[in-house]
Formats: C-alpha cells, structure tokens, sequence
C-alpha cells in the first residue's frame, strides 16, 4: 500500500513508516502526490540540505512554487545559504527546535493555498540531535499545531529506526500509521 493524498481528506496527521534504503525516494514521491493534488507544503528537512532538496525536485517535475522549504541541514554542514529565496528558511541545525518550531507557526500562517500540508523528514534523523523525550515532545506539538490550524501533516521516519516507547507514543499522535514495506514509494 503507498500513500495516496486522498488519505489525508480522513486522516489529517499521517505517520509514514519507510525502509531506510528508500527514505530520499519515498519523500520526493509524497511531495509529488501532495503537490499533484493542490497541497501546498512546508517541509522540515533535517536530512537534505535546501539545494539537494530542490534539483530533486525539479527532476521529478515537482512544481517548486508549492514547496517551502525549512532548512534544518544548511548552515550546521556550514554550506552557502541563498538569503533571497522565498520559499525556503535556513534554521541553525536539526536539533534547534524552538527555531523550528517559530518558523512552523509563521510559516502555516502564510503558506498559500485552502490545502496545506506539513511533511517532516525525518523523525529517525532527528534523534541523532535530541533525545526522544524531547522529540516526542515536539510531535506533540506539531500536531496539536496542525490541527489548531487545520493543516494536514505527514511524518516520515524510518521503519525500524524508532525505539518502540518513542513509536508508541508518536503513533498516539497520529490518525494513521502507514508502513510503506520494502520496495514501496509513495
């Protein structure tokens, strides 16, 4: 089963659980189905860096000009930023929560569009910064975000790279959990 778009008209905040080998493929194919189907989207990339993110993109025919970009990777591998573009904001590294969650809050303000959608890559990355008390935390409170401002969200992380307290707990937060096996895009 691969994620469908439609999936979010009954389930607002999707976990989506993808094989390790397939994670930068699994992503660029749930931002071409959301962007496909009218969605604007934020995403927060702790794993790929704004320009990486954009020529995959765009060789996937991904219409960039519904993707914003929150750059969580940028400045940490000390990389160039472009100061002038306006879909993407660069925050100082993947564990610098507060900052992201500021931008997520500006950001669902003014991201374009009646269908909106917040697409996190990736939990798994993300606890090589905080520990997973803080990170579960932190879902807790993308989610209540989310639907305080009615935007759909979708949590990419790797299969087998949650411990199972920390999977619980993030499921709990989610209306779907969708294990996408070996093999399978979006």
């Amino acid at each position: 089963m691969g994620f469908s778009a439609e999936t979010l008209n009954e389930n607002r905040i999707v976990l989506l659980l993808a094989d390790s080998r397939r994670l930068k493929q699994t992503n660029t194919a749930v931002i071409k189905e959301l962007t496909s189907n009218g969605y604007s989207v934020m995403l927060i990339s702790v794993t790929l860096p704004n320009i990486v993110i954009r020529r995959t993109y765009e060789v996937a025919g991904i219409d960039m000009t519904k993707v914003f970009v929150v750059d969580a990777v940028t400045k940490y591998s000390g990389g160039p930023t472009v100061l002038d573009d306006p879909h993407c904001r660069y925050i100082s590294n993947p564990g610098n929560l507060t900052d992201i969650g500021i931008v997520i809050t500006e950001g669902l303000k003014t991201l374009p569009g009646e269908k909106k959608c917040l697409f996190l890559d990736d939990i798994s990355t993300m606890l090589l910064y905080s520990p997973s008390v803080t990170i579960s935390k932190f879902i807790h409170f993308i989610t209540n975000k989310l639907r305080l401002f009615d935007v759909a969200g979708v949590f990419l992380a790797v299969e087998k790279g949650l411990d199972p307290a920390l999977l619980t707990q993030i499921s709990t937060f989610a209306d779907l959990v969708e294990s996408l096996g070996e093999g399978e895009g979006a």
